[in-house]
């Protein structure tokens, strides 16, 4: 059964690890619950963090990434589905993982 919360929370731990951010950090943005409902603020905010000490193939990862997915920037975990999120957080933590 598709529970958007699962991914929400995926999302936080790579972010608070991230950013070494505790319960409250990054003002809530961190948090689960706003993530469900917003997730790709966490996860621009994680790729913007490394971007500028990337190399360009590194960059490009990025830059396609945001690419691929900009257009579903507005919709909440639940509104992508869970076969998207789960492609979109398979992504991301490939990427995170490899710059």
């Amino acid at each position: 059964m598709f529970n958007p919360h699962d991914y929400a929370y995926q999302i936080q731990v790579t972010t608070k690890s991230i950013f070494k951010a505790g319960s409250f950090g990054l003002g809530l943005i961190a948090d689960s619950d706003f993530i469900e409902k917003n997730p790709f603020i966490p996860i621009s905010l994680v790729l913007g963090n490394f971007y500028n000490a990337l190399d360009q193939t590194s960059k490009v990862k990025i830059d396609d990434f945001i690419e691929r997915y900009y257009w579903l920037m507005d919709k909440s975990i639940e509104e992508l589905g869970e076969s998207k999120i789960k492609e979109i957080v398979e992504e991301f933590n490939e990427i995170t993982k490899t710059v």
